[in-house]
């Protein structure tokens, strides 16, 4: 897997967002991202989030270019971010995962090309096939 499809959370930011409406009781946090997820990443990581997101009731995560944001109280902030870290990281597994066993088609694939390749040179060395005697 390209080290681009590894996705690591570089940092967290506070953000200030005291003059939005999207959750004024609960302060925001971005975390960095160590680069813009491909679409395919994104798409195991909502399935991530989403399990997460039900299991701990308020969390809602988004994925925005390169930043990933969810809100969070102080007092739970480690808490929340170990969680978003482990959704992250197992994303990245998820997607090599797939990644591997779709590389493994198109090699099993490739060899069974082969194959019939091989196999078709033997049936056209000895082709057209005897007639059976009558």
């Amino acid at each position: 897997m390209a080290s681009r499809d590894w996705i690591d959370i570089e940092s967290f930011e506070a953000i200030n967002d005291t003059e939005q409406f999207d959750r004024p009781d609960i302060p925001r946090v971005e975390a960095v991202l160590s680069g813009a997820p491909e679409r395919d990443w994104q798409q195991f990581f909502l399935v991530r989030a989403r399990a997460l997101e039900q299991s701990h009731p308020g969390l809602k995560m988004e994925i925005l270019a390169d930043r990933l944001g969810f809100h969070t109280r102080a007092a739970h902030a480690q808490e929340t971010c170990l969680l978003v870290h482990e959704a992250v990281q197992g994303t990245n597994q998820d997607y090599a995962a797939q990644k591997a066993a779709e590389e493994k088609r198109i090699a099993d694939r490739n060899q069974e090309v082969q194959e019939l390749i091989a196999k078709m040179k033997d049936i056209n060395a000895d082709w057209p096939p005897a007639r059976p005697a009558e």
